[in-house]
């Protein structure tokens, strides 16, 4: 698998006459991301479904947001185009954020600062797809790998209740309206600002759309529920966007969904031990009923963390 994503990295930056030399793989979850030193570059090869389209929209979205808007969001490396190397593969070039040893932890306060000024943004001048509930796991169920991962009995399971939940999402009423989303907004998708070091800024745009806001809070949430975080992680964010999610007729479906949205990564590595151990045990704890249950992370590298590989 090593060997053909490298295939992939040289043919893309070949094509857009960018340096791979010491390209260094820093994370391979739901999507590959290289270091391209030379380059001063990201490169991030999609497998997950995401048509070259819409990512061309995710760049365009995210230029936009920062050149326009002056929104601390990752930026597309200028002048290079995405890559389509396959029917199922495309590969995107982004800046290169180099983050600081030293750096503090970002934190609920700062995700909820950035998605208040995010969600106060004018709409783009861009048309973005409408958020699909769901959409990465069915991309990962239709994945040839999921027949590896998941028995009969479990894939007849998730679509069924992914029919359930998007029948309960489609019918409520959002408080907090509709506008432009990031899709995925957890800490973790936050870096540092290498020209301002006491500014957050948002990476991975991947699952960015027009839906209901909430969809964004959720994932502060679920890490309370799932993650270990506690109370304070939860009042930070709240103080800073202001809104308690727990307030909204929604709460309890948007638990179950993003419960479901941490699936399609294991599924599409379960090939590796620690990562089937992982699918294992949130996908019991969901057939269970969303017993309160601390889970475990997928494997990732500090080292990652620290180069900016978002």
């Amino acid at each position: 698998m090593r060997t053909d994503l490298d295939e992939i990295l040289h043919t893309a930056c070949s094509q857009q006459s960018i340096d791979p030399t010491d390209a260094k793989l820093i994370h391979h979850y739901s999507n590959a991301v290289y270091i391209l030193p030379a380059a001063g570059a990201v490169a991030r090869i999609n497998t997950g479904g995401e048509t070259a389209s819409r990512l061309e929209t995710t760049q365009a979205i995210t230029s936009w947001l920062v050149a326009d808007q002056g929104f601390a969001a990752t930026a597309p490396l200028p002048g290079a185009d995405l890559v389509q190397t396959d029917a199922s593969t495309v590969v995107t070039f982004w800046i290169y954020y180099r983050q600081p040893v030293t750096a503090p932890e970002l934190t609920s306060t700062h995700l909820g600062e950035l998605l208040r000024t995010l969600h106060h943004t004018p709409p783009p001048p861009i048309e973005v797809s409408p958020w699909k509930p769901l959409e990465s796991l069915q991309n990962a169920l239709a994945d040839p790998a999921a027949d590896d991962a998941l028995s009969p009995n479990d894939r007849r399971w998730l679509m069924h209740r992914i029919e359930e939940l998007e029948t309960e999402l489609g019918e409520l009423e959002w408080p907090l309206g509709h506008g432009l989303i990031h899709g995925d907004a957890w800490a973790g998708n936050l870096l540092w600002s290498t020209d301002d070091p006491h500014r957050a800024m948002v990476c991975d745009w991947d699952r960015v759309s027009h839906g209901p806001l909430e969809v964004d809070l959720i994932p502060t949430w679920h890490a309370a529920f799932r993650y270990g975080r506690d109370e304070a992680w939860i009042q930070g964010f709240v103080k800073r966007y202001g809104y308690d999610l727990r307030d909204s007729i929604g709460y309890e479906a948007l638990l179950a969904m993003r419960d479901l949205a941490q699936l399609p990564g294991p599924i599409r590595r379960v090939s590796n031990p620690s990562y089937a151990a992982v699918l294992r045990q949130r996908l019991n704890a969901i057939r269970a009923g969303h017993r309160p249950e601390t889970w475990v992370t997928a494997p990732t590298t500090r080292q990652g963390l620290l180069l900016g590989w978002c």
